[in-house]
């Protein structure tokens, strides 16, 4: 977005938006109220929209000066900037936007396309519902009609049009209310909201002047299926029994007893989970086969001749979330195998899956989803070209979204750009000791103003951020984060950083797969 607004136009009324879009026939349906301020969150317009299928968008605007706002530094009480707000888990509901309205700053949100009315309704074409009902296992059968053929369609409004949408209508709507454009645009999101800000990044970097996203749901054609490996492991070494959560947690605690002291400081945390390649078999409590399971899940899958597919559960990290119960699989992972890749609401995978054959259900599902759904492109020329910003940061412990996404992504951008060229417009944060969650920080304000802060400090004033000092109260201890490569000088937190010109050799090979090259 421009530096500086564009000549103000008079101001529109909040009631006057919805009105506006539907006489001018621009979307489907559209609503538009003042809400009331409560304890936590100020008054403020809302937009609610449909502007094409069945995306659903919420737009939120602190009050211009004709609906009364005052206080901000632009119109009203708004500051003239946009966050748009990521989703979470397979969405399909509109998300809380207080974040944004509490900083003064208009914020947006999507459903993705779809929601339990739409996937339940009747199809006139068909006379069968839409999809699967109410969307099927936690709600990731939306993908799926009742005949078993994949929704393509819908797959593109989750991965990239109903973003795309949203982002667009909220600088739409911002001006209209304001009477000028939004000064500043960003996007914010974690999980299934960091994979949505990373396709935005590939696909649309020129709309945006800054990103803010964690430990993200990229590889959307490998992670999911990679994910689903340690149930399959141990469906196939150890049955119906499975591993007991009590001996995963014994061979956690040892690999955490033999790694935590590699980065010279005993604090109970393994500091860089790549470097930490204890052997389960020392476990004492493990039979052969269980330490077999256990170094093939830390392991990650690979193919045939031994190559790297993906990366495994980081040592020191739970197995309940992708192995429930010590013999289950997530629920997660298992509505993406069944209603995206074997297209059938009722697959079975202790049935079919097995660790001979799952090379080439991997390579089924990176090229089902290669063209539409990977939201893995290194290719971020409009982001450079529009001189935007991405503070990225990923937990190390991370049991749902395995870290191994995040390394590989981070390796192929430095193998794109250099380490000095990825990081003038990419800095990266890794968090030790923090699972599928955002970091604790020190300091008074909550972690999510931090971040944005330092991000908005890159953006809008050139200071790229150097450090965070994370506060890890399961520890008992504060570090310094470094943007990686970068090192902490000392120990604890305010240590300050030694500047690394390239990432070592192990770790880079620990962060690739055989299947980088294509």
């Amino acid at each position: 977005m421009p530096d500086n607004a564009t000549a103000a136009a008079p101001s529109a009324a909040c009631s006057d938006l919805a009105s506006g879009l539907l006489q001018r026939q621009q979307v489907k349906s559209a609503t538009s109220k003042v809400v009331s301020a409560t304890a936590d969150v100020p008054a403020h317009c809302q937009v609610d929209l449909v502007p094409e299928r069945a995306i659903n968008i919420r737009v939120v605007l602190p009050l211009n000066e004709a609906d009364g706002g005052e206080g901000g530094t632009e119109s009203g009480a708004w500051n003239g900037r946009v966050l748009n707000i990521g989703g979470g888990g397979y969405q399909g509901i509109i998300s809380d936007l207080s974040f944004p309205l509490q900083r003064g700053e208009v914020g947006s949100n999507t459903d993705t396309g779809h929601n339990q009315a739409w996937c339940n309704a009747i199809n006139p074409k068909t006379g069968l519902t839409n999809a699967q009902p109410d969307c099927g296992l936690i709600g990731g059968g939306f993908v799926l009609d009742p005949r078993g053929k994949l929704l393509t369609s819908q797959v593109k409004d989750f991965i990239d049009r109903s973003e795309y949408a949203q982002t667009t209508w909220a600088l739409k709507l911002t001006k209209s209310y304001y009477g000028e454009e939004a000064r500043r645009n960003y996007w914010v999101g974690a999980s299934t909201g960091g994979r949505q800000g990373w396709q935005m990044a590939q696909k649309h970097g020129d709309l945006y002047d800054g990103f803010l996203i964690g430990f993200p749901a990229v590889n959307w054609n490998r992670f999911p299926v990679a994910e689903a490996w340690p149930a399959i492991v141990v469906n196939e070494l150890l049955g119906s029994k499975g591993l007991a959560p009590a001996k995963s947690d014994a061979a956690n605690a040892a690999a955490v007893a033999a790694c935590d002291s590699q980065d010279g400081v005993k604090d109970g945390v393994i500091a860089e989970p790549r470097r930490c390649t204890f052997d389960a078999r020392n476990v004492k409590d493990l039979t052969p086969q269980e330490a077999k399971a256990v170094n093939l899940i830390w392991d990650g899958p690979r193919d045939a001749h031994g190559n790297r597919l993906w990366g495994g559960i980081t040592r020191g990290t739970s197995f309940s979330t992708l192995l429930p119960h010590g013999n289950d699989m997530s629920p997660m992972i298992d509505t993406w195998i069944r209603h995206w890749l074997k297209q059938d609401a009722t697959y079975d995978w202790r049935s079919h899956l097995t660790t001979k054959n799952f090379p080439q259900t991997f390579e089924d599902a990176y090229r089902k989803f290669a063209g539409i759904a990977s939201s893995d492109s290194t290719d971020l020329s409009d982001v450079r070209h529009n001189k935007g910003k991405i503070l990225y940061y990923v937990p190390t412990n991370d049991p749902l979204i395995v870290p191994f996404g995040s390394y590989n992504y981070q390796q192929r951008l430095f193998d794109r750009y250099g380490v000095e060229g990825t990081r003038s417009f990419v800095r990266t944060f890794y968090f030790p000791n923090v699972g599928h969650e955002h970091p604790a920080l020190t300091g008074s304000a909550p972690v999510m103003s931090q971040l944005l802060d330092a991000l908005e400090a890159w953006t809008e004033h050139g200071k790229a951020p150097k450090s965070f000092n994370q506060n890890d109260t399961a520890a008992g201890v504060q570090r310094t984060i470094c943007a990686y490569p970068d090192t902490a000088k000392a120990a604890g937190a305010g240590a300050g950083c030694q500047t690394q010109t390239k990432v070592p050799a192990d770790l880079a090979d620990a962060s690739r797969t055989v299947m980088d090259r294509r």
